[in-house]
Order: C-alpha cells, then structure tokens, then sequence
C-alpha cells in the first residue's frame, strides 16, 4: 500500500481561503463595472459608500443615543473594500501568509473570530480616537489582528530574557513606524490608530483563545 503523497507546502486553512475569495470577488466585479461589463463605472466608489465604516456617523449616532444596525454591520463590511487594486492585492497577502499561520497555530474558528473582532476594535478605536471624518475601508486593519496574533504566538514561544523575548514584537513594529511616517509626511487620514487598534485586539485575542495564553503572557512580564 503506497503512502499518501506530503506536501511541500501545507494547504491553506479554508476560513483563510473565503476572506481571500470575497476580496477577489469584489475586486472582479470592479474591474468588470469599469469595463462596462456590467453596473456602473463607479463601481469602486458605490461599494464604499455602501460598505465603508463612516466614523463621523457613528459618532453622531452614539452621542444621540441611536441604534442604527447599518453602521454595526459596516464595522464587519469595511474590510472587504478597497481604494485601489493594490491595496486590496496588499491586504490579501498580509491575511494569506498571516492567516495561514494563526489558522495552522489556533485553528481555522480563531482566524475568524480574530480577523473580525480587529475589525470591530480597529473601526471602534478609529472612531473614538480620531476626528477624522475620513471612510474606514480595506482589510489592513483586520489584517493586523492577524498580525497581532502571530506576534503573539512568537512571544509566547519565545526564551530568553525579557527583552530579547520581546523581539517578537520586531515586524508589527516595524510595520507600525512605517505606517505612522507614511500617514505623517501625507497627511492623511490615521489610519495607523485603527491598524494599532486592529494589532492590539488581535494580540489580546489570540491570548485568550490559546489555552493557558493570558498566564503564560503574565508569567513572562514577571519574570526578573
């Protein structure tokens, strides 16, 4: 009896595999609206419309004391749409080889549960900490929960000294300076406060959802 055939590469976790489908899926009907296969040519900025996080409105709600359900759902929706093609080609790297690892460390529930609680927090953060009435859109903030997750997994797996452990913080880190100096010398909208916030949640939430996550992160801050 022959042996099942290994894999030089692991097959992606399934739940990674739809969060990348719906980007795609989005992006080809975009680009079929622009060449007037079908909708309209200003597909892109409908579906933003339609689909963005509005933190201006969101605030006024809150203030007012108002529940309207659609700015909930956009806090779930905003990922999924994207300024340009290559921002959303960016984003669907981070969330493949991010995802891939999360979903191979966690399981595949944990991928979701941690891409769209980033989502939720970064969306929340961006409306709390900022007076931008800039959109919220495109899945890097969801993407750094999965960032945020992967940091975790090589804290908890680190040894060593305390700051030397600590050098599993170097790519979220480094990915937050750049953002932060982009955001600085453009003058754009801070997106980086809710890609911070995404990276946040998804760092207390791969914590929570691996067993025995949260001591072993307390047991590491006390040792001397």
């Amino acid at each position: 009896m022959s042996d099942s055939p290994t894999h030089a590469v692991n097959p992606l976790p399934p739940t990674v595999i739809v969060l990348f489908l719906i980007i795609v899926i989005g992006e080809a009907y975009i680009a079929g609206a622009e060449a007037r296969l079908w909708g309209s040519f200003d597909a892109r900025i409908a579906l933003m419309r339609q689909f963005a996080f509005m933190p201006e409105g969101f605030g006024r709600a809150m203030s007012a004391g108002l529940w309207i359900s659609e700015l909930f759902w956009r806090m779930l929706t905003y990922p999924f749409v994207h300024g340009s093609l290559m921002q959303g080609v960016f984003a669907s790297v981070f969330i493949l080889a991010m995802g891939k690892f999360v979903g191979e460390v966690l399981g595949n529930i944990a991928v979701v549960a941690i891409f769209f609680a980033s989502a939720i927090f970064a969306a929340l953060g961006f409306a709390m900490f900022t007076s931008s009435g800039f959109p919220l859109f495109g899945g890097f903030p969801a993407a750094y929960g999965l960032i945020g997750a992967f940091t975790f997994v090589l804290f908890s797996r680190s040894e060593g000294l305390l700051s030397q452990q600590l050098m599993a913080f170097r790519l979220l880190g480094i990915l937050m300076l750049i953002n932060i100096g982009f955001s600085l010398l453009q003058d754009g909208p801070p997106i980086w406060v809710a890609e911070l916030c995404g990276a946040v949640t998804g760092f207390i939430s791969a914590a929570i959802i691996h067993p025995g996550g949260v001591r072993v992160i307390v047991n590491k801050f006390r040792q001397p």
